[in-house]
């Protein structure tokens, strides 16, 4: 079991509902996105104040794919999170099947 894993597992037991657990993770882990700087984030994910797509899922906005950022996050590194492109393909989770 890796450390998103075991996370995903901590928080389960908590038994929080889904808006509580996005707070949660945009508590935890919002500070250390940087999905605001990558080329793929634009105007429409700006005014929905979007980001953290590796935990919260992919943007409404539609997004152009272009030169992907995420294995240079500190909450990649720190969740051993395996994916990327998470802005057009969904979160870790859902990318996971968990």
């Amino acid at each position: 079991m890796d450390k998103f894993e075991e996370k995903m597992g901590e928080i389960a037991k908590e038994g929080l509902s889904e808006d509580k657990v996005n707070k949660r993770f945009l508590d935890d882990w919002g500070d250390d996105c940087i999905c605001p700087d990558c080329p793929m984030y634009n105007q429409c994910a700006q005014e929905k104040y979007e980001g953290l797509y590796c935990l919260l899922g992919k943007s409404e906005c539609n997004l152009e794919e272009d030169d992907c950022i995420c294995p240079d996050c500190d909450v990649f590194g720190e969740l051993d999170l395996k994916y990327d492109l998470f802005c057009i393909k969904g979160s870790e989770k859902e990318l996971r099947g968990i």
